[in-house]
């Protein structure tokens, strides 16, 4: 497709070769964008704790200075450690866009910090764009059509990777780093026991398909050990390649997702797309593609976040998904019927309307187009050690130059004034020095802030795991091992 106009170098930067749902989001935002005509210089922003995803980064070099755009597909605490490792390249003269995810109706503190360094935010759903503008003082918040693909392979292909006993198959996908509480699989499986009150051995299966467990063992043990009694509740935690996760969703008959609050709920499209009866909370991002016309939404009341869940304050809202309404909508899928297939059908075309790749690259192209003719914002530098560093550098390079000065530099008039001007220019960095380092000081103090947090909820999760763990325990047996003979 031929551009309207020619745009200046794009570089799209984030965690391309991650397995984490950003992740995924930056790579078919690359692809949108080369399906539309539009060359893009991707950088691969690492993260080791997650398993990888193939995907080719750019080897052309970027000119690194001059106009451009520089797209982010990183969230608002996220860039300030990636433009403090990337350096200056992606902002200076850059006009920044960055592509944000977010879950609940208000932003964490310090987030607004994020603002700060970009023009404009683009957001995949209506329920990110509210909590961000709330925020986000002049900086535009744009909706963008998020694409999704769909699933290759096919139902026959699907069924002979992943057989299970050819049996009626609910799925349910997650990562235990996106705040399993959040997620709630223990959610899921309470439904369907709901639904299918008695394990049948030609009955329905409930699928919980996790990654990252081995980084969450306590929530992942707890989880399993709840449900071990049913064993129609498969629990696979796995790292699955493209294909295989594809071929798992072919496989499903049916997805769900009874979450607590979504930003988009992209394995809900990708279920849509390919024609899947999903069925998940009425509540969150995924109400943007998800009706009674397309789809099975749950009610909801809402209900505080509360203790343990690691990146969201407890007294922030978020839906409790009825279960009982959950397991209705499990047993009416379950069953067919013309209705279930209409209503399925329709999720697909109105999903493959909207969020067609090829659609979704034009969106996006006329985005870019926009801020092609925009003038990036003047930036405060970005607070950090760095920045400091830099500034006392520069003192420590005046003072030595005036401290080499030769005695004979004072005689004459012209000398001295040479002499005063340098003392002004010292007077002048030195300020700016005590500027950087307290904005360094002030920055730092708020991830410190922000770390703590997040160690006290980890900290009431794991004193609420082990009270979990000990109510589980068989009666009159010691919480320190087997019984006493």
């Amino acid at each position: 497709m031929p551009l309207s106009s020619p745009l200046p170098e794009i570089r799209l930067a984030g965690f391309l070769n991650s397995g984490l749902g950003i992740g995924e989001t930056g790579r078919r935002i690359a692809r949108c964008l080369q399906t539309a005509g539009v060359p893009v210089l991707t950088h691969a922003w690492e993260k080791h704790d997650v398993a990888t995803v193939p995907f080719e980064t750019s080897t052309a070099a970027p000119s690194g200075a001059g106009p451009g755009i520089s797209l982010l597909s990183m969230n608002a605490d996220q860039i300030p450690s990636f433009l403090h490792q990337a350096g200056p390249s992606f902002t200076d003269q850059k006009y920044v866009i960055c592509v944000w995810f977010w879950e609940l109706p208000e932003l964490s503190p310090g987030m607004e910090e994020g603002f700060r360094q970009v023009d404009e935010v683009w957001v995949a759903t209506p329920f990110i764009q509210q909590a961000l503008l709330k925020r986000s003082g002049d900086v535009p918040v744009h909706l963008f059509p998020h694409p999704v693909e769909a699933c290759s392979g096919s139902a026959a292909e699907g069924r002979k990777r992943f057989p299970l006993e050819d049996r009626f198959v609910f799925l349910f996908a997650f990562d235990y780093q996106s705040c399993a509480k959040r997620k709630n699989p223990s959610g899921v499986c309470e439904a369907f026991v709901r639904a299918f009150p008695e394990a049948s051995g030609s009955g329905p299966l409930c699928v919980i398909k996790s990654i990252n467990a081995a980084l969450h063992p306590v929530d992942h043990a707890l989880l399993k050990r709840r449900w071990a009694s049913r064993p129609d509740i498969l629990f696979l935690d796995d790292f699955l390649s493209p294909a295989d996760r594809d071929l798992l969703c072919w496989r499903a008959d049916a997805c769900v997702s009874l979450h607590r609050s979504e930003g988009l709920g992209l394995t809900l499209l990708e279920g849509m797309a390919i024609g899947k009866p999903c069925i998940a909370t009425d509540y969150s991002g995924n109400t943007a593609f998800m009706s009674p016309e397309t789809a099975w939404p749950v009610p909801w009341q809402p209900v505080p976040v509360g203790r343990g869940s690691l990146h969201y304050e407890a007294t922030q809202v978020w839906a409790e998904p009825d279960p009982a309404a959950a397991a209705a909508a499990m047993r009416e899928v379950f069953e067919g019927g013309p209705e279930v297939a209409r209503r399925a059908a329709t999720g697909q075309e109105s999903v493959l309307r909207q969020y067609h790749p090829v659609l979704c690259g034009k969106g996006m192209l006329g985005l870019l187009e926009k801020a092609a003719t925009l003038k990036p914002r003047k930036k405060p530098p970005l607070p950090g050690r760095r920045t400091a560093n830099e500034a006392l550098k520069k003192v420590k390079e005046l003072e030595d130059r005036i401290r080499q000065s030769t005695p004979s530099r004072w005689k004459l008039p012209s000398n001295l004034t040479a002499t005063r001007n340098d003392m002004i220019q010292l007077a002048g960095a030195q300020r700016h020095a005590l500027v950087q380092l307290s904005a360094a000081l002030k920055f730092q103090d708020q991830q410190a802030k922000t770390r703590h947090q997040y160690l006290l909820r980890h900290n009431e999760r794991l004193a609420d795991q082990l009270e979990e763990l000990i109510r589980s325990l068989p009666s009159g047996q010691p919480a320190g091992g087997a019984p006493h003979p």
